[in-house]
C-alpha cells in the first residue's frame, strides 16, 4: 500500500486548453508549459496518536499492578485488567486530544493571504 505523492519538485508540466486548440501537442514548436505549485497539508494521523496513549497506559497499569499489593481479595491480575481499562480509555482520550492539538497547530499557523 505504499502510495507515492508527487513532491513539488517533481510537478508534471499539464497541458493549457490553448494547446490543444493550436494544434501543437508535442509535435515539435514551441510548447507552452504551465508549472502549478501545490501546497500539501500534512494531517496527523489521529490513531497513532491515540494507541500510543493506550500502550503508555497499559505499562503504567503493569507497573502499579506489579508494585502495589491487591486489597478486597483481588488477584494482581484482576487489579491489573481494572487499572488496563480505566487507564487506557484516559490515555487513549489524552493521545486523542494532543493528535486534534497537534492538528490545529500544523494547518491553522501557516495560512497564507494569497491576492
Amino acid at each position: 500500500m505504499s502510495e507515492q505523492v508527487p513532491q513539488p519538485q517533481d510537478a508534471q508540466p499539464t497541458r493549457t486548453p490553448s494547446d490543444e486548440r493550436d494544434g501543437q501537442g508535442g509535435r515539435g514548436g514551441s510548447e507552452q508549459v504551465r508549472l502549478v505549485q501545490v501546497t500539501r497539508r500534512r494531517a496527523p494521523r489521529f490513531r497513532a496518536f491515540v494507541l500510543t496513549g493506550v500502550v503508555v497506559a497499559l505499562l503504567a497499569a503493569a507497573v502499579v499492578a506489579l508494585v502495589t499489593d491487591p486489597a478486597g481479595g483481588y488477584s494482581k491480575r484482576a487489579l491489573f485488567g481494572y487499572l488496563f481499562v480505566v487507564l487506557g480509555l484516559a490515555g487513549g482520550l489524552l493521545g486523542g486530544l494532543v493528535g486534534v492539538l497537534a492538528d490545529r497547530s500544523s494547518g491553522r499557523g501557516r495560512r497564507r493571504d494569497r491576492r
